[in-house]
């Protein structure tokens, strides 16, 4: 039986256009795609590049400070001013990091590890501006944190592997935490762990900034999948994916960290679920979002979505499906983890449609980020799984499919991560 290995065409900050036929304007969702991988920075937001050492000292607390206090606030979401907020704490801490003697190569260091794509810093500092995704973990994780901390007779102990030069789903809520006197350090301790020097040089100076050194447990230059903490965790916070968990090491890493979880310790995201749905690109990805300026859950066309088919579930992460994942071992570097098998559905006839994998994230109850309010969750179109036609001009590596055959999904962990599908049953009555 032979495996296909799902391909992608996207890259950060420098994303080709996908080749959705002559008839689409490409150009449209991967611009909006780009920007929420790379998001916009507000200019008129940028603090006064001559500002003293001890004004930057100031800003960096109040600019993180104000984020966390804006995403914490109860009112309705005013996502203008949240982004003007998050664009000032990406100045400050830009300015660190910037100030720091990184070698250039490092500040660009881009790679592939054991478990995926492992971003540069200079690519991994923008995390902070994507809005909707900083927001749901920073409420998230201050839920998670109080009901540890009411429950909980020691130090609450975090995880961050992955976290990139500015920790930007944790370092906000910790100067909240210290400027308001909300916890203490016997309360909460906290480990960012991350492979890229840079960032750790980055986070070294941040943590002095903002003054939250007694909340650190420990700084870690070290490979996710290698790092072995001495004590138990009570929460990881782990993002570590694109958009289809494709790329970046995701699953791998919480693989990992699964077994250095408490017996009640968990994950933020708490639940991770991709779908695959049945779409046609046309509708989807241009005249949904032709005339748009941004684009989020919210803005998704009733009509477009209604037209979508739903194949069912392709793969759900918690820390319970972690522990029991099939995993098939092909051999000493390479594994895959089998995921569910779903039928093609019937279909109509006179529209070309493709499989998309779909990607829901619940961070902490009710905080989640749904398709199109990241780039993390954009819908990734899977092009070489052909359902009910044949390409003019077949690519290696096309798996032909019509109504009513079965695909049996995995989910290939190593080098660049991603799903593959196989026949598994055919029906060609």
């Amino acid at each position: 039986m032979t495996i296909l290995q799902k391909t992608t065409t996207d890259t950060v900050l420098n994303q080709p256009e996908v080749n959705f036929g002559s008839k689409l304007q490409t150009g449209v969702l991967n611009q909006l795609l780009r920007n929420q991988l790379s998001p916009t920075i507000d200019n008129s937001v940028k603090p006064d590049s001559k500002a003293t050492n001890e004004t930057t000292v100031i800003s960096a607390l109040s600019a993180a400070v104000d984020a966390a206090t804006e995403i914490l606030k109860t009112s309705q979401l005013d996502r203008t001013l949240l982004h003007e907020k998050l664009s000032q704490l990406y100045y400050v801490n830009k300015d660190v990091y910037d100030a720091l003697e990184i070698a250039p190569a490092m500040r660009k260091r881009q790679f592939i590890s054991k478990s995926g794509l492992v971003l540069s810093p200079n690519n991994s500092i923008t995390t902070i501006l994507d809005d909707l995704r900083v927001r749901a973990f920073i409420r998230g994780l201050d839920q998670a944190i109080k009901g540890k901390i009411a429950n909980h007779h020691g130090v609450v102990q975090i995880a961050y592997p992955a976290c990139g030069p500015f920790a930007p789903l944790v370092l906000p809520l910790l100067a909240y935490y210290k400027a308001q006197g909300c916890y203490t350090a016997q309360q909460l301790q906290v480990r960012l762990i991350d492979l890229q020097p840079g960032a750790i040089q980055t986070l070294d100076a941040l943590v002095v900034e903002l003054g939250v050194q007694d909340y650190i447990a420990e700084i870690a230059l070290a490979d996710a999948l290698e790092y072995q903490s001495e004590v138990a965790f009570d929460l990881v916070v782990l993002e570590a994916m694109q958009h289809g968990l494709s790329r970046e090491g995701q699953l791998a890493i919480a693989l990992h960290f699964s077994k250095q979880l408490n017996e009640d310790g968990d994950f933020l995201p708490k639940k991770i679920t991709v779908r695959g749905m049945i779409a046609s690109l046309q509708r989807e990805f241009v005249e949904q979002w032709q005339d748009a300026k941004e684009v989020s859950e919210a803005e998704i066309s009733r009509t477009i979505n209604a037209e979508r088919t739903i194949v069912g579930d392709i793969l759900s992460i918690t820390a319970d499906t972690l522990r029991k994942l099939n995993i098939h071992q092909l051999d000493e570097n390479n594994a895959l983890v089998e995921c569910y098998s779903l039928m093609v559905p019937q279909l109509a006839s006179d529209v070309e449609q493709t499989l998309l994998f779909c990607t829901e994230v619940i961070v902490w109850a009710d905080e989640r980020i749904g398709e199109y309010d990241s780039g993390i969750t954009h819908p990734l179109p899977e092009q070489q799984i052909c359902i009910n036609f044949t390409p003019s001009k077949p690519l290696p590596g096309d798996l032909n499919v019509v109504s009513g055959d079965t695909l049996q999904f995995y989910y290939k962990l190593n080098g660049l991560p991603g799903f593959l599908a196989t026949v598994v049953e055919v029906n060609h009555e």
